[in-house]
């Protein structure tokens, strides 16, 4: 852990610890948190998968979320929330920070720093007690998506005889790092926007979603001075394959449902996009699992596919050598783009040991496509690895 990120993590801590006391004896602000405990071990040494590998490790997936909600009068309340990450390849510090106007009790709207509400449990998905899984589906939940935005969004919920509905539309920008399995990308979307229908009958749920990123510009780590030189070779239009500017387009559809003695839950999400690299990302995942008491047995089966364009490369060999190294580090370039086919069948069990706090225990079977990227990190020397392995998690998850 470097001296930076101490420093973030104690400041944030600060600015909370600060917020509480100033507003301790007022009424109106209440307190809450959450915090996770995960260990994971991967059986393999060819590979990391989510930061684990062969070896137990705390460091990957806990963290401890701090926040208050301000009410300042019946129409407006605030609402802010810390998260500390020991996942060096988070930033800690604000994860949302959102002012609300509630004119009545169907209708609402926030504006500030705010959670992209696309899949089921996008807005819950660091708090680990909101949900069955140690890890939720990495084909769907990954850092493909835009997690968070800076913007608005309007939310009415309704009632249709024994259905009710909520419906939600949200606009706004995004800047932040995403992380694949192989690459580091800067990210900069201008215009966000997207909308939730949500279905409750009962115990049943059907939610649609949509996300539509108009203008993504992107800087890949590492590969401006590659787009330079081809630029300066005269190799235009292969530089501008490399040259992320264009739309992204999400649509998702779930179904679920929870009752007292089992639940089942499904989501189907595709990704498609014009930006020349990529092509589309279709994922899905099948979960269902039984309660005994207060133990809950459950089985997933997640999917994904990837496809990417096939860029060629143009370059002629064998002429100079710095036309043959243009050439070999755009076939490496092309080679470190993720293609992450995965297949995976996850087994646990969650205790809910307190109403407040539960233990959780999971065995991931892994299987990806052999030459695939499949979300591993392959080591150095280990190219020949088949991409299958086996996770084996565990978590302790705390509310309060």
């Amino acid at each position: 852990m470097n001296n930076k990120s101490l420093l973030n993590k104690a400041l944030s801590l600060l600015a909370l610890c600060w917020c509480s006391a100033a507003f301790a004896d007022n009424g109106d602000i209440e307190f809450s948190g959450f915090a996770r405990a995960v260990g994971g071990y991967l059986d393999t040494s060819s590979a990391e998968y989510e930061g684990y590998d062969n070896s137990v490790s705390f460091s990957e997936k806990s963290l401890l979320g701090l926040q208050a909600d301000y009410t300042l009068n019946q129409y407006f309340s605030a609402s802010a929330q810390v998260l500390l990450h020991s996942d060096e390849s988070r930033e800690s510090g604000i994860e949302w920070l959102y002012l609300t106007y509630a004119p009545n009790d169907s209708l609402q709207f926030n504006i500030g720093r705010l959670r992209t509400p696309f899949l089921k449990y996008s807005d819950v998905i660091d708090v680990g007690f909101a949900y069955p899984w140690v890890n939720a589906p990495q084909q769907l939940y990954s850092s493909y998506l835009f997690s968070q935005y800076e913007g608005g969004n309007a939310r009415y919920k309704g009632r249709l005889g024994k259905i009710t509905y909520d419906i939600e539309g949200y606009a706004g920008r995004y800047n932040d790092d995403l992380r694949t399995s192989s690459l580091a990308i800067d990210v900069d979307i201008d215009t966000l926007y997207g909308g939730v229908l949500e279905l409750n009958y009962g115990g049943f749920q059907l939610r649609a979603a949509a996300t539509e990123a108009e203008k993504v510009e992107a800087q890949i780590e590492g590969v401006a001075p590659l787009i330079s030189g081809l630029q300066a070779a005269g190799f235009n239009d292969l530089a501008e394959n490399f040259i992320i500017n264009d739309s992204v387009s999400s649509f998702l559809v779930g179904a679920s449902y929870d009752g007292l003695k089992w639940y089942a839950s499904a989501e189907w999400m595709s990704v498609s996009s014009d930006i020349d690299l990529l092509a589309e990302l279709k994922s899905y995942y099948l979960s269902a699992g039984y309660y005994i008491d207060n133990v809950l047995l459950h089985a997933t089966y997640a999917s994904s596919s990837q496809s990417l364009n096939n860029i060629e490369n143009t370059i002629p060999v064998g002429i100079s050598p710095s036309l043959d190294g243009l050439f070999f580090a755009v076939e490496q370039l092309n080679s470190s783009f993720p293609t992450d086919n995965l297949d995976t069948i996850t087994l646990g069990a969650r205790w809910d040991f307190k109403t407040n706090m539960a233990l959780k225990a999971e065995v991931s079977f892994l299987d990806g496509e052999e030459g695939n990227t499949s979300f591993f990190e392959v080591k150095a020397g280990e190219e020949d690895f088949d991409r299958q392995a086996t996770l084996y998690q565990v978590a302790l998850e705390w509310v309060f």
